[in-house]
């Protein structure tokens, strides 16, 4: 990397390198060392943007979520009848997953407090939306169960795909979720 591109350095390509590095391995391959030695910068510089190494794995989390919850906000403000709701927001689910490193999916007790806590609250998040959605839809029995599990749902199929036991990314797991679920659905298959 020449002096320039160094200088052009920025917290998105930093956050970018540990994404890189923590969905091809383990959340203990994220090390100072092991970031800046990847993005061909110093340690000190690397310090420069943030202070340690928990302190990139929260700007990473909390961008994720950040994403989401504007998403979530958008799939509200448009509406529809209710499997496109519930195709809105489980699509948002899969992105969310997607944006995520594996490490971050699968070794989640690992992460700062303050991580588990910012993707708990996404998930709740995202739990309520489709539990508004579906109650105000109308025609669903139970709507918060079914809001519960789905999230579960969609919980389980993501983390089948982090750990590559199915030949599906974690957004095309997240759809196979859907796709079951809008079967059940008044209607069933002329939803999906």
């Amino acid at each position: 990397m020449t002096l320039a591109e160094r200088r052009r350095m920025s917290r998105p390509l930093i956050l970018e390198g540990a994404h890189a590095i923590l969905d091809g391995g383990a959340y203990g391959d994220l090390t100072v060392d092991a970031l800046a030695r990847s993005l061909h910068m110093s340690k000190s510089t690397l310090y420069k943007y943030f202070p340690s190494k928990e302190d990139v794995v929260v700007a990473l989390v909390e961008r994720a979520c950040a994403a989401t919850d504007v998403a979530i906000a958008t799939e509200l403000r448009r509406g529809g009848d209710v499997a496109a709701v519930l195709s809105g927001l489980v699509a948002v689910a899969g992105a969310h997953a997607e944006r995520l490193p594996r490490a971050v999916l699968l070794q989640r007790p690992r992460l700062p407090e303050s991580c588990q806590d910012r993707l708990e609250g996404s998930r709740l998040a995202l739990m309520d939306a489709l539990r508004g959605a579906l109650s105000e839809a109308g025609g669903v029995e139970h709507p918060a169960l079914l809001a519960s599990v789905v999230v579960a749902a969609c919980d389980a199929a993501v983390e089948v795909a982090a750990r590559n036991e199915v030949p599906l990314t974690r957004a095309g797991a997240v759809s196979a979720v859907l796709a079951i679920v809008l079967r059940g659905l008044p209607g069933g298959a002329s939803h999906g």
